[in-house]
């Protein structure tokens, strides 16, 4: 999860629907003596997002009063970045080595 140097939507946990992404950004780690690598494939409770937006700063906007979103995500077609404010949000299921 997360994403170098300076999250886009304030803090949170940060993960990706492509595991590609993970894997070509650096996200999984060093490479072990083996030449395998590892990441998570973690569940997640993302409730209702809303689209991110730099000005969110971790804090999510009222969808009704006084309920706010759950989550922002880059696409609400078809998102590919998730971000939760709330670390139970997320649960990690498996963890998954590839070469």
């Amino acid at each position: 999860t997360g994403l170098r140097n300076r999250p886009l939507w304030g803090p949170g946990a940060y993960f990706a629907r492509d595991a590609q992404y993970v894997a070509e950004g650096k996200f999984c780690g060093p490479v072990a003596p083996d030449g395998t690598r590892q990441m998570l494939l973690c569940l997640l409770s993302i409730g209702m997002p809303c689209l991110g937006d730099p000005e969110h700063r971790g804090v999510l906007p009222f969808r009704r009063k006084p309920h706010r979103y759950n989550s922002s995500v880059d696409s609400m077609s078809s998102p590919e970045i998730f971000a939760l404010q709330h670390p139970g949000a997320a649960y990690p299921a498996y963890v998954v080595t590839f070469l």
